[in-house]
């Protein structure tokens, strides 16, 4: 009975090996990217990109979305208008998990 228990043993480990191993490849975090706007943006502006960054930061906090990095770059160049819808050129890339993705697509960032 003993070469059976070693078996058993054996096959459960390989068992929990493979299941640990299985989600590589399979991230639960998205990368989402938002084009800023002259005054159209939800959060508070500012020139300083730390600020800006903890103003995004907090703004999607009360809505329940995490951010587990976020990045800011100049991507374009501004439109050249001064509407509010205009873009700057200025874009967020930020770094959510998957869960709350639908919630930050409602945001106005995109994939």
């Amino acid at each position: 009975m003993v070469p059976y228990l070693r078996k058993f043993r054996t096959l459960l480990f390989l068992l929990a090996i493979s299941a640990v191993f299985s989600d590589c490849g399979k991230s639960s975090f998205k990368w989402l990217h938002y084009d800023e706007t002259v005054c159209a943006d939800r959060w508070e502006y500012s020139m300083n990109n730390e600020k800006l960054k903890d103003n995004v930061t907090s703004y999607l906090d009360k809505k329940g979305i995490k951010l587990f990095e976020i990045e800011i770059f100049i991507d374009f160049p501004p439109d050249g208008c001064a509407d509010c819808t205009c873009k700057t050129g200025r874009r967020f890339k930020v770094k959510i998990k998957n869960r709350d993705l639908s919630d930050i697509k409602k945001e106005g960032f995109y994939e």
